[in-house]
């Protein structure tokens, strides 16, 4: 994430991010610059003669007062304005001397009631004038506690000249307000401090997660990128490695002399195989977690489906003496990709097969869901998973059960992708797991992916 068109790479640039963000929280929004005008219009209203018990002000004296307000309210939304549309533009320190001169400028004018309308024969005129004061105090206090230099300059022009008018007009309650104002606003700045620190640790922490999350992002990226480009290095050498050794151990251009050699080139031919699909789940993670897996959603009925993976997986299943039934209580066509959901379910029935013992059953199934949805799994007697295995189950080159398989480990990668293809549905992925009793590992897809239920099969 980048704020105003820099990247957090580096710690300068990130304490550069962090002044930048506290002068946008400064600068507000457009109301703080207006809001002081409907208090402005009051004072004239109660103090210029109006209500003579409250003040006796000139209106002449008002006036110019309001003007004041009124130009700064002006100036100030405008300044905003070229804030917003030019923030990235400038550096910092010239917004910083705009915000200061902004806040100084509004706390000369608002400390100068004390000196337009102030009646130094009227204690109401005084009690009233002084909790305007104290309002603007706290307003400052709300409004610029972010940024600190801001907050500080303002109150301390305020506080200055608060003062000066107390000891100027020399009142009894003057005296008061002489002593109470300048410690108010030390109890304010105080606190404020504590509030400035708050605000940029919280913001150093902010960018520096966003710069890590970054970079993992980028890290995870070069990694998708450089496993898609290995896997294709190697397809291409693989490919031709299978292809001449099938050739070699059918005898296609005679026979392998001496004998021995027959071995030899079957245990190439069966690496290799076992190789290349290692290869080919690696290049179907990268491109999943790259977001490059292209689906091509189209209506798919489950049986049909379910037929199909069946039909591939049987050899491996006969050599491991497996049987594969079906438990189809719920049948639909669903809108999805039917190579994604057709490698799912091979990759389920795989791990069946892969985690059984001879004799052991796999079952795929199919049932719908309260909400409308389908879920389609395969659960089998197999070896089971512990609680800790199925966690590392759905890991990526890591092995859910690894005591026991029929036809050797794998990569680990069969269960990630399938979490992965079935999330680009929209879906999740399920498992259950009991050691020395079985696993049931199925994925659910939503309402909104099926089209129309049939009959179960």
């Amino acid at each position: 994430m980048t704020v105003n068109g820099i990247s957090p790479t580096h710690p300068d640039e990130t304490i550069t991010l962090i002044e930048r963000e506290k002068i946008r929280l400064a600068f507000g929004s457009w109301l703080s610059y207006v809001d002081g005008t409907p208090f402005a219009l009051l004072l004239l209203f109660l103090f210029c003669g109006t209500f003579p018990t409250l003040g006796s002000t000139t209106p002449v004296a008002g006036m110019i007062w309001l003007g004041f307000v009124l130009t700064w309210a002006i100036g100030s939304s405008l300044g905003y304005q070229y804030y917003k549309r030019n923030a990235s533009l400038f550096e910092p320190s010239v917004w910083r001397i705009q915000l200061a001169a902004t806040w100084i400028t509004h706390a000369f004018i608002w400390a100068a009631t004390l000196f337009v309308f102030w009646d130094q024969a009227n204690t109401i005129n005084q009690a009233i004038l002084c909790t305007i004061a104290l309002g603007v105090i706290v307003s400052y206090f709300f409004n610029l506690t972010m940024y600190l230099p801001v907050m500080l300059s303002a109150l301390g022009t305020l506080s200055v000249t608060q003062s000066l008018a107390f000891a100027y007009h020399g009142s009894p309650m003057s005296h008061v307000f002489l002593v109470i104002f300048p410690i108010f606003v030390c109890v304010l700045m105080n606190y404020g401090l504590k509030a400035a620190r708050s605000y940029h640790v919280a913001l150093q922490l902010r960018f520096e997660n966003e710069a890590l999350a970054a970079a993992v992002t980028r890290a995870n990226q070069a990694k998708s990128s450089f496993l898609a480009s290995m896997s294709h290095e190697l397809r291409t050498p693989l490919n031709a490695i299978i292809g001449y050794s099938d050739l070699m151990r059918h005898q296609t251009f005679g026979p392998i002399a001496p004998s021995r050699y027959a071995t030899y080139v079957e245990d190439i031919h069966t690496s290799g195989e076992h190789l290349l699909k290692m290869i080919n789940d690696l290049l179907d993670l990268a491109k999943i977690e790259a977001g490059k897996r292209e689906l091509d959603f189209t209506s798919v009925k489950l049986t049909d489906l379910v037929k199909e993976a069946i039909r591939f997986i049987e050899p491996q299943a006969q050599r491991a003496h497996i049987g594969i039934l079906t438990d189809i209580k719920a049948d639909a066509i669903v809108f999805a990709d039917e190579r994604s959901l057709k490698q799912i379910l091979i990759n389920l029935l795989s791990n069946a097969v892969k985690f059984s013992r001879p004799s052991g059953i796999a079952v795929v199934f199919s049932k719908q869901l309260p909400g409308g949805g389908i879920a389609l799994g395969v659960k089998d007697t197999g070896i089971g998973m512990s609680s800790e295995m199925i966690v590392r189950a759905l890991v990526p080159f890591e092995q859910g059960s690894d005591s026991y398989t029929v036809e050797g480990r794998g990569t680990g990668l069969g269960l990630p992708i399938c979490k992965g293809l079935v999330e680009a549905h929209q879906g999740q992925i399920k498992l259950e797991s009991t050691q020395g009793v079985g696993s049931k590992i199925w994925i659910e897809l939503p309402a909104a992916r099926v089209m129309r239920e049939t009959a179960a099969a």
